[in-house]
């Protein structure tokens, strides 16, 4: 491996020092999103709440399908290539551009076609959600820059951003007497425009930016499709529920259900954190220590989630209703549904990662497609008859099929056995030399 192909030593973090850092980015993060879910419940009701997610979910699911997944590509090749990071920054910016513009223009047709009869908004509404898509596109691009340059704190800083601000200037016009839901979602807007400034601005001050050339874009673009088909399938799973509960139901009912997903998103952040930290990792390492690392990664991560999930279902009287509201007592028993599949949602995170790492996309393709096929035909059957709650049951079966298909893929590819995903006692030995062996 040419110097190239590898940071310098005393630019990697250790790697729990890394794994630390980004979690507490994403529990950061989190955490300000639900004190933004919190102020928009209270001072707009469920069904007020419920139109908000229903316009920024939707408008985010669409962005998502319009990137491409060429982040994927973008972290691997920067990684193993650190010479490419300027072409890839030019890159970013003009697939965003490009990219952006298209899903933007679906999302208006979206919006307009597709009915949802229980939800009501208005055209500056839709014209300031899709506004934000070229933006998120952006983000999301340069946000895995930073990550693959072990630029963490930067990364970190840039992912926090945009939930405060959006927080902040919530907070602001409440204050005021004057947050609507039209306010709500144009302070989304505006809170991913500045984590985008600083992500973009901190990778041109740091590796610049290059005119990418046609053969890049192509790499860029291939790598990143093949991955997309799972991608697609696990947002489809992650988010559509959000979507059919709005279309098939009320705005009501899907403001109870967004404040469920809420606390499910700060349940699964540990793996997820984890995931990103050790991708680079895992790219550098043969397959065989790549399936070593990852068995290792989910010993650690399943002890706590355990506990994670447990306080969680303890905790969901309070957390839904205490917190938001008797208004939202129905969704205590979407909480504990959803925290169920937090284990799936884990082992995907963990071995999909493995798999992408180690330049196998389409394999991880194959988890995300397995649940998300389970979870459509579980909302088909069950949001109709049973809506918020069949949708939660439907989404955690979906994220455990995705999280056994990905273990298995796991265990077949990179030669991983199944018992050594039982709890070891070298596990902590092993995050001590971690510790002591790379610099912080």
């Amino acid at each position: 491996m040419t110097d190239a192909q590898t940071l310098p030593e005393d630019h990697r973090p250790s790697m729990l020092r890394a794994a630390m850092q980004t979690y507490g980015s994403y529990v950061v993060a989190s955490a300000v999103s639900l004190a933004n879910v919190v102020l928009t419940a209270r001072l707009l009701g469920a069904t007020g709440r419920g139109e908000i997610a229903f316009l920024t979910t939707v408008s985010g699911l669409i962005a998502f399908l319009a990137s491409l997944s060429a982040y994927e590509a973008m972290i691997n090749i920067s990684g193993a290539h650190p010479e490419k990071r300027p072409a890839l920054a030019g890159a970013g910016v003009v697939l965003a551009g490009a990219l952006g513009a298209l899903g933007a223009v679906v999302a208006w047709v979206v919006f307009r076609a597709v009915p949802a009869p229980g939800i009501r908004f208005a055209d500056v509404d839709v014209m300031i959600a899709i506004s934000a898509i070229p933006i998120w596109i952006l983000q999301n691009y340069f946000l895995f820059l930073a990550r693959a340059a072990y630029d963490l704190a930067m990364a970190s800083l840039g992912f926090i951003s945009a939930p405060l601000v959006t927080f902040l200037l919530n907070l602001g016009f409440a204050a005021m007497d004057g947050l609507t839901i039209s306010v709500a979602i144009m302070n989304w807007a505006i809170g991913f425009a500045v984590s985008a400034g600083l992500l973009v601005a901190h990778v041109g001050r740091s590796s610049g930016f290059a005119a990418p050339s046609a053969p890049l874009l192509r790499q860029v673009l291939g790598f990143g499709l093949r991955s997309h088909v799972g991608g697609v399938m696990m947002t489809g799973t992650y988010r559509l529920d959000h979507w059919l509960v709005g279309a098939l139901g009320n705005a009501r009912e899907l403001g109870t259900y967004s404040v469920a997903a809420a606390w499910f998103d700060g349940i699964v952040h540990l793996s997820r954190a984890v995931s990103v930290t050790f991708r680079p990792d895992l790219l550098r390492a043969s397959t065989a220590d790549a399936g070593r690392q990852a068995a290792r990664i989910f010993r650690v991560c399943a002890v706590l989630v355990l506990v994670i999930v447990g306080g969680t279902m303890l905790a969901a009287p309070f957390l839904c209703v205490t917190i938001f509201g008797s208004e939202f007592a129905d969704s205590v028993l979407d909480l504990r549904i959803l925290a169920v599949g937090a284990f799936g949602m884990m082992a995907l995170n963990i071995f999909g990662t493995a798999l992408v790492a180690q330049r196998r996309p389409i394999l991880e393709s194959s988890a995300h497609t397995a649940g998300f096929a389970v979870a459509m035909v579980m909302f088909v059957l069950m949001i109709p008859r049973y809506g918020a709650t069949g949708a939660a049951f439907a989404s955690a079966v979906g994220y455990l099929v995705c999280g056994i298909v990905a273990l298995g893929l796991a265990h077949r590819t990179l030669g991983m056995r199944y018992r050594s995903l039982l709890p070891q006692q070298t596990d902590i030995a092993h995050l001590v030399r971690v510790v002591r062996n790379r610099k912080g």
